[in-house]
């Protein structure tokens, strides 16, 4: 089922003007990008930072598109051969708003349908996909999630159009790096319950300090049904912020503290993968199981998905069935092993909280030649510089035996009082680390997007 919307909502949802006036009927799916135009389709010239859809227009249109949504007059000639292609124009003040008022629209037409809204400072896709396994238990084959790295303004309303009548349950997941994205983004999704992840050091250049953050992520909270239930961290910095944000919800606390309403117990390594353990305090209950993903904060995450999988009326039992199931996509905790070596590519993203909890997992799986190849940590704000040096304390007094590698400025402040071997960018790194790996090492990458490590992992240069 494609997004479907009759010619004269148009108006009425985004407002604007008609520059080409559009033929009676109704348009047949919404996108942003030109490459994927089909017959009937409504284009939307978003402008962003390295394009302008209005660039696009036209071939949009000689792709088939029924109507094209500007926020810029075309000049007469451009008009005039949207004319010739029974194309109509609809010009609005801001194609982004437009955007999300479209999805917000259309998300409102699935009046009864469960949507669990994500965020946090980090976990939000692993805690993204454990809920979606776990939900896929009670509706199978009925759960849209979050698809890749769609979190943001252009994503979440790309995912907001997925939803079809087919669709039983959506776990969206929504991020930020400035104050009011949040807001936001939950504005157009309408969560009917939420859940915060975790209140840590990112993005510090724009909230300030964890209170900051916890406020961001809060506003998921307000935006949901006021008479839903969140999830919140128990233990986390800005809890009462948190709970402030929620006002009459009520609030389900999870994580490892003995006040958690969900607590969880990591068992560590084990036969099969990891144990863990998981606690239903209200309902007395708990349930002792063994999955693929390592590390406490993995199972942090995992008793937030229980948190939210008891929201929806499910037993510890079949929640233990979801998170045996799920495993993670992309560069996530990911142990491959080329040529004799084994490589964690967990080099998406990195705070001071994620690169600690990725090193100690790392720690505890892996052994013989240990390599850490650790990334600048970015958006950090006015502490960036003692962030980094106090990691690198710490990461010497939990890896004593391993090979500390650094790749950028902020890490090069500190690396040679650490005694860190230290590169200026992923390039120089690659070069020097790949001849000089022994056949049994285990090598962790680590660190920011925008620093590149992933080029280090073989084969990605």
């Amino acid at each position: 089922m494609s997004v479907r919307f009759r010619i004269e909502e148009l108006q009425a949802i985004c407002g604007g003007e008609w520059d080409v006036s559009a033929t009676v009927g109704e348009i047949v799916g919404i996108t942003d990008d030109s490459r994927v135009v089909c017959e009937g389709n409504l284009f939307v010239c978003l402008v962003g930072e390295l394009s302008d859809g209005h660039k696009y227009v036209l071939n949009a249109a000689r792709s088939g598109a029924k109507c094209v949504l500007v926020e810029r007059d075309l000049g007469d000639e451009a008009l005039s051969a949207l004319r010739e292609l029974g194309c109509g124009c609809l010009r609005v003040a801001d194609c982004f708003r437009a955007y999300h008022l479209l999805a917000r629209e259309w998300r409102r037409k699935f009046v009864r349908l469960p949507i669990v809204g994500i965020t946090g400072s980090s976990g939000k896709t692993s805690t993204k996909e454990m809920i979606a396994s776990v939900l896929e238990v009670k509706y199978p084959g009925g759960v849209l999630k979050t698809e890749g790295n769609t979190n943001n303004f252009f994503g979440v309303p790309r995912n907001l159009f997925r939803l079809s009548d087919e669709t039983r349950c959506a776990v969206i997941e929504m991020g930020s790096n400035k104050p009011g994205e949040i807001d936001r983004l939950a504005w157009m999704v309408e969560p009917t319950t939420g859940i915060v992840c975790n209140i840590g050091p990112a993005h510090l250049e724009f909230f300030g300090d964890l209170e900051g953050v916890a406020s961001e992520k809060g506003d998921l909270l307000a935006r949901t049904d006021f008479d839903s239930c969140v999830a919140v961290p128990g233990d986390c910095v800005g809890l009462e912020i948190l709970r402030n944000h929620a006002g009459a919800r009520q609030v389900v606390t999870f994580g490892t503290g003995a006040n958690c309403d969900v607590r969880c117990e990591y068992l560590g390594v084990c036969p099969g993968g990891y144990g863990l353990r998981l606690h239903d305090v209200a309902g007395g209950d708990s349930i002792e199981l063994v999955w693929s993903l390592g590390g406490e904060h993995q199972a942090v995450n995992a008793s937030g998905a229980a948190a939210i999988g008891l929201m929806f009326g499910m037993t510890l039992e079949d929640i233990a069935v979801g998170l045996r199931r799920c495993t993670l996509p992309g560069s996530r905790m990911k142990v491959e092993e080329v040529e004799g070596r084994h490589w964690v590519n967990d080099a998406y993203n990195a705070n001071p909280d994620s690169m600690r909890a990725s090193i100690t997992w790392f720690m505890e799986i892996s052994s013989g030649n240990r390599v850490l190849v650790l990334g600048d940590m970015l958006e950090m704000g006015e502490g960036a510089s003692c962030d980094h040096r106090q990691l690198l304390e710490w990461v010497g007094s939990v890896s004593e035996d391993a090979r500390i590698v650094t790749v950028g400025p902020l890490f090069g402040e500190h690396a040679s009082a650490f005694g860190c071997e230290h590169y200026a960018n992923s390039d120089d790194a690659r070069e020097a680390l790949l001849p000089s790996l022994d056949e049994d090492s285990w090598i962790l990458l680590k660190g920011s997007n925008g620093i590149g490590l992933y080029k280090i992992f073989p084969g990605n240069a």
